[in-house]
């Protein structure tokens, strides 16, 4: 899993910046952004701040550092230092990427290398125009892809219904982070049901798999009040549900270490068979005779 790629894109960035993903087809980086499939239309702001959290946030974190420039302004002296952070002030807040004009908007995202396609929406951002004359270019950041793109590939040993929690949970991670660690939970919950871990509540269920696999037991009990605080919190953000992500992608290696365990089976049968009996025919050589 590449942490930075997806930390990368959990907020704004330049459309001609946008990272090649991985396809949810062929699982090979190759899903690129085709600009020229962009359809935008305006927004107004107030109503995308009740729509788009991420766009909530951003603004909000705009307005914070906005106030704590404006501190530094006031103590500022003499008059003419305070004149010139004014006028740098202002264009930094005009030409900055969050406060440019919203729009709504879709697009398709191809593979380049089985030709699959992935359609997207989100929010775009048209910068405002600057004192240079060189364009600015405008920033999205995509809320919902179609097909949902994998943030990890799933091994083909990962249970059906593991599986498919964990794509809501991978869906959601873009445009709603509380309800994506509320989908991990349940992923963790159906592991739960496959590794036939009985218990009241999830956290008697994991302390269950102590008793075969104590370290993903301790990684699973963590994730777990992550995903107690989507459910019944808001304090959940990108990262956070990243390094949750890449903590359960480990655990869930235990599939393949099992399907690798028994498709050795029988080399391990014939081997044993072929020794055991050598070693019995070696025994009965040197037995003295009576």
């Amino acid at each position: 899993m590449d942490l930075n790629l997806w930390k990368g894109i959990s907020s704004f960035v330049a459309i001609d910046k946008y990272p090649t993903l991985p396809c949810p087809y062929c699982a090979e980086i190759g899903l690129k952004l085709e600009q020229s499939s962009i359809q935008a239309r305006v927004v107004t702001e107030g109503k995308l701040l009740e729509a788009s959290k991420r766009y909530q946030r951003d603004k909000d974190e705009s307005e914070k550092k906005r106030k704590e420039r404006h501190s530094d302004i006031e103590e500022s002296d003499p008059f003419l230092v305070k004149l010139i952070l004014v006028a740098f002030d202002y264009y930094s807040e005009a030409t900055s990427p969050i406060n440019g004009v919203p729009h709504l908007f879709n697009s398709f995202f191809h593979c380049e290398k089985c030709d699959g396609n992935v359609s997207a929406s989100g929010v775009l951002l048209k910068a405002k125009k600057g004192l240079e004359d060189k364009a600015k270019p405008d920033f999205v950041k995509v809320e919902h892809f179609s097909p949902t793109v994998p943030i990890f590939h799933l091994s083909e040993n990962t249970p059906h219904e593991v599986g498919k929690e964990l794509f809501d949970a991978f869906k959601h991670f873009h445009f709603d982070t509380p309800s994506s660690a509320s989908k991990l939970r349940r992923a963790i919950e159906r592991f739960c049901d496959d590794m036939k871990l009985d218990g009241n509540v999830l956290h008697s269920r994991i302390d269950k798999l102590k008793e075969t696999h104590p370290e993903e037991a301790k990684q699973l009990l963590a994730l777990k009040l992550i995903g107690n605080e989507g459910t019944h919190g808001s304090g959940v953000d990108e990262l956070d549900l990243l390094y949750a992500f890449q903590i359960f992608q480990v655990v869930l290696e235990l599939y393949d270490r099992k399907a690798r365990l028994d498709s050795i089976q029988i080399c391990y049968k014939k081997l044993a068979d072929k020794y055991d009996k050598k070693k019995q025919k070696q025994l009965v050589h040197k037995t003295p005779a009576v």
